[in-house]
């Protein structure tokens, strides 16, 4: 094998930064869709547990994990990259939506039960965690 000229050597070098930057800008979608279709049926989760008879709770929750579970699977069959520091980025993000689930839920049914304002705070506070994290990994 030859030695490139220096010319070639650049041309190489110009083409692997493309095919890397191709390669970063395409990491992490499957987890960003996660982020957007967790925040989405969680926050649409939470008035439906909340407002339908007892009953009927099951249902939401069952579709939710549905909805979660399928993501889940597609991000860990087709997500095959992700962007540097994102294990920190998701384990915060998906922290703070586990804390806001948990105190959307809790506090929905035992401390502002039937508070319209506290079950719209609550799914806002997923949308916005979601809507967040999803926006932070796809701008690294």
């Amino acid at each position: 094998m030859s030695t490139p000229t220096p010319e070639e050597a650049r041309a190489l070098l110009d083409q692997a930064a493309r095919a890397d930057s191709t390669a970063k800008s395409g990491a992490s979608w499957p987890q960003i869709a996660i982020l957007l279709g967790m925040g989405g049926a969680s926050s649409l989760a939470l008035p439906a547990l909340i407002y339908i008879p007892e009953e009927l709770r099951i249902l939401p929750m069952l579709l939710l994990m549905v909805w979660i579970g399928a993501l889940l699977v597609f991000s860990f069959i087709f997500g095959r990259s992700v962007k540097h520091g994102f294990g920190k980025r998701w384990m915060m993000t998906m922290g703070l939506w586990g804390i806001i689930w948990i105190g959307g839920i809790s506090g929905a049914s035992w401390v502002f039960p039937g508070e319209l304002w506290f079950v719209a705070v609550a799914s806002a506070g997923l949308t916005i965690v979601s809507l967040g994290g999803a926006w932070l990994e796809a701008r690294r």
